[in-house]
């Protein structure tokens, strides 16, 4: 099982159990050829290998990053002023703590009507 690297000066001796790869560089299935041809119109929007094209249905969509904005925002008054942590770790005082309860209590509510309320995507299920 001995093995040494060529570019140090010493020579290369193969494992008993293993080959050795035949190629070390870059991996050819990964190199393909460019195409430097330019699309028609019709192909690109057909999503003719385009990158943005792949990622455009991956993406979350402003409503959902908005509720769920509003949401986590909502969840993080709850976490400090009710969990005891942070002040506990010395981040925030016990008045601070004391004071985004009585906020969680106005904070919370507007953050779950605007998650609620948010407009949608076109796609109602009435």
């Amino acid at each position: 099982m001995l093995r040494s690297c060529a570019g140090h000066g010493a020579r290369t001796v193969a494992s008993p159990r293993r080959a050795t790869p035949p190629h070390r560089g870059r991996r050819p299935h990964l190199l393909g050829p460019r195409s430097s041809a330019k699309k028609s119109p019709e192909e690109a929007e057909r999503g003719g290998g385009n990158a943005k094209n792949g990622l455009a249905g991956a993406l979350p969509s402003k409503t959902v990053l908005l509720r769920a904005g509003a949401v986590l925002f909502a969840l993080g008054f709850v976490d400090a002023g009710y969990s005891g942590d942070w002040s506990r770790i010395g981040a925030i005082s016990k008045d601070a703590e004391e004071l985004l309860k009585l906020g969680a209590y106005a904070v919370v509510p507007l953050c779950l009507a605007l998650a609620l309320r948010a407009p949608g995507d076109g796609g109602d299920e009435s």
